[in-house]
C-alpha cells in the first residue's frame, strides 16, 4: 500500500501536465502545449498508450512552430510504439507525411500519405496535401487526381478550389 500511495502523487502530476498541454494545444498555445505535454512524457508514468497519444499531440504542437523534424521523430516513436489504435497510426502517419512534406522529402511524404490511405484515414485535406506533394514532386497526372479526389470531397474547399483553378481545371 506504501507504494501506491507515493506513486499517486507523481502520477497526478503527469497527468496535470497531459492535461495542461492537451488545453493549450486546443487553445493555439503551442509552445506551452510543447512543454507540459514533454512534461507528462519525460515522467515516464504515463500507460504506453497514452505516453504515444501525448507524442503525436506534442507533435502536432511542434509542426505548429514549425519545427518538422522533432515532430517527425515523435511520430515516428508513437508509431513504432505498437500502443496504439489503427485509427490514432493514421493520424500520425498523416501528420509526419505532411512534416516530411515541408521537409522537402518527398518520397517519405508519399509512403506515409499512401500508409495512411491504407488504414482508412481518409479527409479532402488527405488527398489535397498528398497532391501538393505530388505535384513538388513533378507528378503532375496523380497530383491533379489527388486535387480533384480532395474537391469530390469537399466541393466549398477554397484553398482546394484555388487549387485547380491555378491548374486550369474547371471546378464546379
Amino acid at each position: 500500500m506504501f507504494c501506491l500511495l507515493v506513486a499517486l502523487p507523481a502520477m497526478a502530476d503527469s497527468l496535470d501536465e497531459m492535461n495542461e498541454g492537451s488545453l493549450a494545444l486546443r487553445r493555439g498555445n503551442f509552445t506551452a502545449a510543447v512543454i507540459h505535454l514533454s512534461a507528462a512524457i519525460d515522467s515516464n508514468e504515463l500507460p504506453a498508450e497514452t505516453n504515444a497519444a501525448m507524442r503525436i499531440s506534442r507533435a502536432q504542437a511542434l509542426y505548429h512552430l514549425e519545427q518538422y523534424q522533432p515532430a517527425a521523430d515523435d511520430l515516428t516513436t508513437a508509431i513504432e510504439s505498437g500502443a496504439i489504435n489503427d485509427t490514432l497510426v493514421g493520424i500520425a502517419l498523416a501528420t509526419r507525411a505532411s512534416a516530411h512534406r515541408k521537409m522537402g522529402d518527398w518520397a517519405r511524404a508519399l509512403a506515409d500519405f499512401d500508409a495512411a490511405i491504407a488504414l482508412g484515414t481518409v479527409n479532402e485535406k488527405m488527398f489535397f496535401h498528398r497532391g501538393l506533394t505530388l505535384e513538388a514532386d513533378g507528378q503532375h497526372t496523380r497530383a491533379l487526381e489527388n486535387f480533384h479526389r480532395a474537391h469530390d470531397m469537399a466541393p466549398d474547399n477554397d484553398a482546394i478550389r484555388e487549387k485547380l483553378l491555378e491548374l486550369g481545371e474547371t471546378v464546379d
